[in-house]
């Protein structure tokens, strides 16, 4: 589950555990904070009547910039308790947000929008300590990493879509 970044390395995820597991996708740019993103999670995982999911992994925090770093920790609390009582024999997994660069120059980090992910993912580990759950560290592996940027700040280009898949890919198998 996730956003833009998830879509962006999800299909290779997909061909590195394509003998192993099936993955399935809840890509979204709604933030924490609309209501309208527990519906469309609990459509994903409560109406799949003939297969559950073992693993769900976690990555949304490039989006609702307009939200307090506390905000932004209640909200996710709030989706995670969800998450876990909804798919109860889940192990879940919770990605640490990519590194933002300056728009048009994928070699310099963007201060402001930066500093809101590093709030945002030491928000993400103490969540993952409340609840004891697995966390992947997509930040620092991306972090000065240009050359798997793209141009506007925020997505990967395909070596750096591959190379999150590995990651992902490996935090998953390490569930199963």
């Amino acid at each position: 589950m996730g956003d833009s970044i998830t879509k962006g390395y999800r299909p290779y995820v997909d061909e590195l555990l394509h003998n192993q597991s099936y993955v399935d996708m809840l890509a979204t740019s709604k933030a924490m904070d609309n209501p309208s993103l527990l519906k469309e999670i609990d459509y994903m995982i409560q109406h799949r009547e003939d297969f559950h999911y073992d693993v769900i992994h976690m990555n949304n925090g490039l989006h609702g910039w307009h939200l307090s770093p506390s905000q932004y920790e209640d909200q996710y609390n709030k989706l995670i308790r969800h998450v876990l009582q909804i798919a109860q024999s889940a192990t879940i997994i919770i990605a640490n947000s990519t590194p933002m660069t300056e728009v048009g120059n994928r070699a310099v980090i963007n201060p402001q929008l930066n500093g809101q992910v590093e709030d945002r993912n030491r928000a993400v580990n103490r969540i993952v300590e409340q609840y004891n759950l697995a966390i992947n560290d997509l930040y620092k592996p991306k972090y000065g990493r240009s050359e798997y940027r793209v141009a506007d700040g925020y997505h990967y280009n395909e070596k750096g879509k591959k190379a999150q898949a590995e990651i992902v890919a490996k935090a998953i198998r390490d569930c199963l």
